[in-house]
């Protein structure tokens, strides 16, 4: 075969072949595409769903952090100090339609001092409160697990709460029953069997009624991305429900199909949890962009973007339609749904008409 005809052979049949071969190998990037990066339904309530959101006691720590915005109120802000502050973040509350802001509690001196500053600064606005209790001040390890005078402890401190706040009509409730977020409940390996979390749960339970306290649980997972598989299913079915707390992501992928993968990983979860009579709680956030991060990939605060996760939280919410937004104020992580000077009341508008009936 001479040169010239070589060389029309390898127009005439090879390159049409690794057309065909292209064109087939962009046909399963199509698949692919379509199977884990889809447009998410818009979904219609009939009902408002209940909103919680994650509020972070700043202190001049946090307020030394790099931010990509800052609140709207002016920084540094000191809620406790403060007493100008909650009353103006419990209006904005209001106008986004949150029911309830979740305030952490791990025993320290500050976390009494924000809910008594919270319980001050309420007048007539419907926003309430939410106590997330974190156990780790009790210490719990395998050697030393959360039972005897530890959950006593525990039980001591949750009666004093509910003397000081959770009996009050400032506390926020599902019908009768007070919402307490109880964390973490992922233990690492370390402490696996540091606390039975079927038999907290059933002691307080049996406890706190004799106060008249009936309450719902949710147990806090302080991670993301995880499926239900991974985590213990007694501590799971100890809940009454189940929230995540941390989506955003390092990891391209993720991000790439970042509202599809959430959905995957929510269905998942509802469906297991489900299969528990437990409910599943999506978390979620108007964006994010940690700029003292070592690595992360930032999710763009858009109308478009947050519109999408809010679909994706409706289409996974448990029969009492639980949302929590993390964070109300985490202005470091660029989360923050409080009015901010770059986007004003953008997101609490967004927030409230997509999960109240309008």
């Amino acid at each position: 075969m001479t040169n010239k005809n070589i060389k029309l052979f390898f127009c005439f049949i090879v390159l049409p072949a690794l057309f065909v071969a292209c064109k087939k190998n962009n046909d399963k990037i199509d698949d692919f595409a379509s199977k884990y990066k889809y447009p998410i339904p818009a979904v219609k309530l009939s009902k408002d769903a209940i909103v919680g959101a994650y509020y972070s006691n700043y202190t001049s720590t946090d307020w030394n952090k790099a931010q990509p915005d800052t609140s709207l109120l002016g920084k540094p802000y000191d809620a406790i100090n403060n007493p100008d502050i909650l009353p103006q973040q419990m209006n904005f509350a209001d106008e986004g339609g949150v029911d309830y802001l979740i305030l952490k509690w791990n025993a320290a001196a500050a976390d009494n001092s924000l809910l008594n500053a919270f319980a001050s600064a309420r007048t007539n606005q419907k926003v309430k409160m939410v106590i997330d209790y974190n156990t780790a001040h009790l210490k719990a390890t395998n050697a030393a697990p959360l039972k005897g005078t530890t959950l006593k402890t525990m039980l001591n401190e949750l009666t004093s709460l509910v003397q000081g706040h959770i009996s009050k009509d400032y506390y926020f409730k599902i019908g009768d029953r007070p919402v307490i977020l109880l964390s973490p409940i992922n233990l690492p390996s370390s402490a696996l069997t540091s606390i039975d979390y079927k038999y907290v749960t059933d002691t307080l339970r049996t406890e706190l009624k004799k106060q008249g306290i009936n309450p719902f649980f949710i147990g806090e997972l302080t991670t993301g991305w995880a499926a239900p598989v991974n985590y213990d299913a007694t501590a799971l079915a100890a809940m009454d429900a189940i929230v995540l707390t941390s989506w955003n992501t390092p990891d391209y992928d993720r991000w790439w199909a970042f509202y599809s993968f959430v959905d995957l990983s929510y269905q998942n979860w509802k469906k297991s949890l489900e299969q528990m009579n437990v409910q599943y709680v999506p978390c979620i956030f108007p964006g994010y962009n940690e700029p003292s991060a070592a690595t992360q990939r930032i999710i763009d605060r858009t109308d478009s973007n947050y519109v999408d996760y809010c679909n994706v939280a409706k289409r996974s919410m448990g029969k009492d339609q639980l949302v929590i937004i993390n964070s109300w104020n985490d202005f470091s992580r660029g989360t923050a749904l409080e009015p901010s000077l770059k986007y004003n009341k953008q997101f609490l508008q967004i927030t409230k008409r997509e999960f109240k009936v309008q």
